[in-house]
């Protein structure tokens, strides 16, 4: 039970997360895998039989997440997010939540244009200042804070007006 006052929840992107997945459609990215995320999507796109590709970078959570390698999840090492080929299509969802935190930014412009719904983790301020992210918002037409549960998640997108996801 959490005491008075916090509100600090493991997984706490995973309801932003879902509803992102439910309105929308096409392919969906994963960048960086974890406990929550990886299985969360994985079944969730077996379920609706859209392809959901997953890249991490730490080769522990590489081995953890690859046991959910199917047809429709492909599960990628990247040894350079500098030439991660993840911005050669265009994407329903892509879901933010690698390491190191301070390249999320770098990740999220690359995916401004590719992406039609962008879900990116920890971006309350005091983590967000120190990745650099009051510079990402400026970047999209809609962007929208979920800041009930600590860590923080935030929802951007240039296609779509976020007030489904509100």
């Amino acid at each position: 039970m959490l005491s008075p006052g916090r509100h600090d929840i493991a997984a706490s992107h995973i309801p932003l997360l879902v509803r992102v997945f439910d309105i929308s459609k096409g392919d969906v990215l994963e960048v960086g895998t974890g406990y929550y995320s990886t299985l969360i999507l994985h079944w969730l796109a077996s379920l609706t039989e859209r392809k959901l590709v997953s890249y991490e970078n730490h080769k522990r959570w590489y081995r953890k997440a690859v046991q959910w390698e199917s047809a429709l999840h492909q599960i990628v090492l990247c040894q350079n997010w500098d030439i991660a080929d993840f911005d050669n299509q265009h994407w329903g969802m892509a879901f933010v939540d690698h390491s190191p935190g301070y390249r999320r930014p770098r990740e999220v412009a690359r995916l401004a244009n590719l992406a039609e719904y962008i879900v990116i983790h920890d971006t309350q301020p005091r983590i967000g200042e120190a990745y650099q992210f009051s510079q990402t918002w400026g970047q999209f037409k809609y962007c929208y804070h979920y800041t009930k549960i600590v860590p923080c998640t935030t929802v951007v997108s240039n296609f779509h007006e976020l007030l489904d996801v509100i």
